[in-house]
């Protein structure tokens, strides 16, 4: 199996679809310290799933190695403000999305046409949208024209459910605004709270990542019923 986090990939690089406002505050974060090696330590405030998103985003736009070692074109964004960092993420994007700008009018395309090539560079579902929404604001802090038809869409609305935590309650129950029933309010609230605190499943994970949330969602389920997780 081929590691989550620096393995070396068997698959086609899926492109950044983390959120540009999160890898642009690592950026700004690391401005004139940039680490030898990223790495999880150096994300230690961010989920499992954002720090993996983060680690994919940094090696496709070639700012780490597979190996997670800095190059010196992160080195230089990192550091960089103003024009000169606008000059810097503009090579860095038509360097690393050339389907987007060689044969591919960005100043007159739509929506449709940018996400069809995200489709094509192995981005699929709800991930399409999100490199899609990335790229965009990437251009946009680079100086780089767009076409009027494109933006990013906002996804569909999804009605939010959970297993429910509470022994001899069976089945899924929409999260509305809390209305405890007698000696469940506690136990609810609890189980809110850690829902809440675990990441929430991405589609675009390695088997392993995927397994490994399975694996540990199901303890998480386990403890609310009133087990040990083991």
């Amino acid at each position: 199996m081929v590691d989550p986090t620096y393995g070396i990939e068997s698959e086609k690089a899926v492109p950044p679809y983390v959120s540009y406002k999160t890898f642009r505050k690592f950026l700004e974060d690391l401005s004139g310290k940039v680490p030898t090696r990223v790495d999880r330590s150096v994300m230690a405030s961010m989920s499992g799933a954002v720090q993996s998103q983060l680690i994919a985003a940094l090696r496709y736009l070639q700012l780490i190695s597979p190996q997670g070692i800095s190059t010196e074109k992160f080195i230089k964004l990192a550091n960089s403000k103003g024009p000169e960092r606008q000059r810097l993420l503009r090579q860095i994007l038509n360097s690393s999305y050339p389907y987007l700008f060689k044969g591919f009018d960005l100043q007159r395309a739509t929506t449709q046409q940018i996400e069809q090539k995200f489709k094509q560079a192995a981005a699929s579902g709800e991930t399409v949208r999100k490199c899609v929404s990335f790229f965009l604001a990437a251009a946009r802090e680079a100086a780089i024209s767009l076409s009027p038809h494109i933006s990013a869409s906002r996804g569909r609305r999804r009605q939010r459910t959970r297993i429910s935590l509470v022994p001899g309650r069976v089945g899924t129950s929409t999260i509305t605004e809390s209305e405890p029933i007698a000696g469940e309010a506690s136990s609810r609230q609890w189980a809110a709270e850690l829902l809440n605190k675990f990441p929430s499943f991405d589609p675009a994970w390695s088997d392993e990542v995927k397994s490994k949330w399975f694996e540990d969602f199901g303890r998480l389920m386990k403890i609310g019923r009133g087990g040990n997780g083991d």
